[in-house]
């Protein structure tokens, strides 16, 4: 078969038409039939040539075969094993033709070419303890696939037998594809690893790679061991072992083992983890280390209505090292970053009117976006009862204000006089809408709800329903349009006699309007309902309502009176205001703090006989969450959550005399509350800055991304960085920018076991910490799982090792042979010609 390499000379067949022409036009006296042969023989000159600049080959299908075979020589390989492998080489060369060829590398470290003799004098040094320990020490096969890679001979099949434990490293998937692309038959034999006892830490971790001084940190480590066996485990920083315990091995199953230990200074601070096992072959994995970096004291931001009640607590905390900010209820900031500025925030006593929509969004950006600690303490002003129900704020907390109301406690009807007037129109009704789902959604099943709407005169817009019918209440509420002029008396008196039809031990009214309206005899009928058992609340929106009349009202039905600025306020005056009805949201009594769940933040405590609380707020964990505490009831006291970046807790009793009088007498106290709070705290300020590294070629390698608050790139960023080794020793690093919002770093390890490199924004203040350490070797793992682009590869056989491969097409150059025959051609024609 013949295949030409190019087609671009054949436009040179164009000019045999001009050959053509010359023949008819030649003076040539000769025969006829001496003449038509000497134009052919000259055409087939012609075309040789031009067949010939076409490079042709001459094609065959070929199955010699070349195998390379690979052979791992590291440490986790038995010696023997490479004997076993040789037997296995030496029967399959044994059904290789004699055309068929064969070569033999052993890799670790790198890969070496040997003969078969030279493979038994290395197992024999092996044995003796004389090899080259480097060269076992590592096994690199993806260095020993690119380099034997051109071990092949042209024109020959192409296959690599891999003789390994499964204990490799490097990127297969590159070098798995340039073999595919280069017709590369691969073929895998498993190798038996080594059978002396063998224990090794398989992971160090710490839960957070940022602390506080003086937080208490969990560190995890994993052990692994081939045989059953005692051990002990060893955690220690700057040299000293700091704790220490006896672990029980089981062969083939991963031990995991918690270790508490305290962050005592600022700063990199290094810890290392060793095992002493009773048997062990490799000491090289005995080891492992990791970097935290300790913060300094944290700063807490605390809000309480009635700020005095809490300086027992803050002071305790504050000999703690935290740097306690106690205030009144209006003395969160007023901007996101203001509470930037802090570390922790703690709601212990303010409801949610207190606060501004745009706080309670903010709050929750500080929690989710900026990986902000947000901890709320219970009182007659937190959870549902404070307001908080389906707010911004309950969002990042690890508990609801909805629960299931007990049975002993009474039922309770309800009545909403809602303001549909004109000057509604807009948000304040569609507020006013979300109100009153919101109300019916927090009342039990055995409660009632009707709803009226007013302008000029009273709507019924739900009639008394029972609040288990929540779908039919909330059509009903949807129904409530805004129009018409403002008229409170009647809808109220309509309020009245809806309630003393109804059979509920407790019998609320919350009457709400934006604008003025006439007194009539309002606040007689409060009085009046009153004294018929009835209660009256009401809301005053915006500054054109009548707020000094519906004070009074509220003053006479024995209610409580609030102002709204804005109509986003107004859901959750409603739902505090319902739970504050209902007096079914708070128990008090003497209760026992029971622990629930093993977390970090009880570390140390995991035994402690916690005090009594006497009284909290009722809440539900949400799914997500983590009780830490409970009532015997069951009912949650303590609970923590994660919530985008940052942490959510929740303690439904409170750090004052009232509740929390027990608490705050036990000599735990400041420790117990301090452990919590820096748990939850914020640990750095990354937001808009993105890292991460990789090592290649001895240099750990860093990406950075850099954003602002809207995501936008940042560009031409002033950049204070640092690199610190294992001995604390630091060297400034300079980043590149590479593109919009990205830098590069590139730092040298050298002989380093571990680098920590500390990011800085200096303009901004955001900062970031990434954390490189060496690992040992995948041979000293015991834990060895096939990489899936080996585990995928088809078993090596040797009786099929000329099975299964595909034959190459062998390619000789024509060229010579047409060249030939042209001048054979060239020649008969002038022969023709002349004789």
């Amino acid at each position: 078969m013949i295949e030409f390499l190019t087609l671009t000379p054949l436009w040179a067949l164009l000019l045999i038409p001009v050959l053509g022409a010359a023949f008819f036009v030649s003076l040539v006296d000769r025969p006829p039939l001496m003449k038509w042969a000497s134009f052919l023989c000259r055409i087939f000159a012609v075309l040789l040539l031009i067949f010939a600049l076409c490079r042709p080959f001459w094609v065959r299908k070929s199955d010699d075969l070349h195998l390379v075979y690979l052979l791992d020589a590291s440490e986790s390989v038995e010696a023997t094993a490479l004997r076993e492998a040789l037997q296995e080489i030496e029967k399959a060369n044994s059904r290789l033709t004699a055309d068929d060829s064969w070569s033999l590398f052993l890799f670790g470290e790198t890969a070496k070419a040997m003969t078969p003799e030279e493979v038994e004098t290395f197992v024999v040094e092996c044995e003796k303890g004389q090899a080259d320990a480097a060269f076992r020490s590592a096994s690199d096969l993806e260095g020993a696939l690119s380099e034997i890679r051109l071990a092949f001979p042209a024109n020959k099949a192409r296959r690599v037998v891999v003789f390994s434990d499964g204990a490799v490293e490097g990127n297969l998937d590159r070098v798995m594809a340039q073999l595919k692309d280069e017709q590369t038959d691969l073929r895998f034999r498993k190798m038996p690893g080594r059978t002396e006892p063998e224990a090794a830490i398989e992971e160090f971790e710490a839960l957070t790679s940022v602390a506080f001084e003086g937080e208490l940190t969990r560190l995890r480590v994993r052990i692994m061991a081939n045989k059953t066996m005692k051990a002990n485990l060893r955690i220690l920083h700057r040299g000293v072992a700091v704790a220490e315990k006896g672990v029980e091995l089981v062969a083939g199953k991963t031990t995991v083992e918690n270790v508490d230990v305290e962050m005592v200074t600022a700063g990199e601070s290094v810890w290392e983890a060793e095992l002493v096992p009773e048997e062990d072959h490799f000491a090289i994995n005995n080891k492992a280390a990791l970097t935290i970096s300790v913060r300094g004291r944290p700063r807490v931001l605390v809000i309480h209505d009635e700020s005095e009640k809490m300086r027992a607590a803050a002071r305790s905390l504050r000999e703690q090292g935290i740097e306690l900010d106690l205030r009144g209820a209006r003395g969160l900031p007023d901007s996101l970053r203001g509470m930037l500025a802090f570390d922790g925030i703690v709601l212990a006593d303010v409801p949610a009117t207190s606060l501004r929509p745009e706080q309670m969004r903010w709050l929750n950006d500080y929690v989710t976006k900026f990986g902000g600690g947000l901890v709320m303490l219970g009182s007659e002003n937190s959870f549902g009862i404070g307001g908080y129900y389906r707010t911004p704020v309950e969002d990042v907390l690890p508990l609801v204000s909805r629960f299931e109301k007990e049975k002993e406690k009474p039922s309770l009807a309800m009545v909403l006089v809602i303001d549909k007037s004109g000057s509604m129109s807009g948000e304040p009704i569609v507020m006013a809408r979300q109100a009153a789902r919101a109300t019916a959604e927090l009342l039990s099943g055995r409660d009632q709800i009707a709803v009226l709407g007013f302008d000029s005169q009273p709507q019924l817009i739900c009639d008394l329903t029972m609040a288990s019918a929540q779908a039919q209440i909330a059509s009903a509420i949807d129904s409530l349009e805004a129009g018409g002029g403002t008229d409170l008396q009647p809808a109220m008196v309509q309020a009245r006699e809806i309630l003393e039809g109804a059979s509920a031990k407790i019998k609320h009214v919350i009457a709400m309007t934006d604008g003025q309206t006439e007194p009539a005899n309002l606040v007689e009928l409060s009085q009046e309902m009153a004294d018929a058992g009835m209660t009256v609340s009401t809301v005053a929106l915006g500054g054109g309502a009548a707020g000094g009349l519906l004070s009074e009202m509220a003053d006479a039905g024995r209610g409580r009176y609030y102002e709204a600025a804005e109509a986003q306020e107004v859901p959750q005056i409603f739902t505090r205001e319902t739970m504050q009805a209902s007096r079914s949201a708070i128990k008090e009594d003497l209760y026992a703090s029971a622990p629930v769940t093993d977390h970090p933040m009880m570390a140390g405590y995991e035994s402690v006989e916690f005090p009594f609380v006497l009284g909290y707020v009722m809440t539900r964990a949400k799914p997500t969450a983590q009780v830490l505490l409970a009532a015997e009831s069951g009912d949650p006291l303590l609970a923590v959550g994660r919530f985008g970046l940052g942490t959510g807790v929740a303690f439904t009793a409170d750090l004052t005399e009232r509740w929390g009088g027990e608490w705050l007498a036990w000599e735990g106290f400041g420790s117990f509350w301090a452990q919590i709070l820096r748990g939850s705290l914020k640990k750095d300020n990354s937001v808009g800055l993105g890292a991460k590294g990789e090592v290649a070629n001895g240099r750990w390698q860093v990406e950075v991304l850099r954003n602002d608050e809207a995501g936008r790139p940042l560009g031409a960023v002033e950049w204070d960085a640092e690199v610190f080794d294992e001995n604390g020793k630091s060297r400034p690093v300079e980043l590149q920018e590479v593109g919009l919002g990205r830098y590069f770093a590139s730092v040298e390890i050298g002989d380093a076991q571990r680098l920590a490199m500390r990011l800085t924004d200096s303009v901004h203040g955001n900062s970031k910490t990434l954390q490189w350490a060496a690992s040992y070797p995948a041979e000293y793992r015991l834990k060895q799982e096939l990489p899936v682009q080996i585990a995928t590869t088809i078993p090596f056989e040797s009786a099929k090792i000329r099975e299964g491969y595909q034959e190459v097409r062998v390619r000789r150059s024509a060229l010579p042979w047409f060249g030939f025959g042209a001048l054979l051609f060239l020649m008969a024609g002038l022969v023709l010609r002349r004789i």
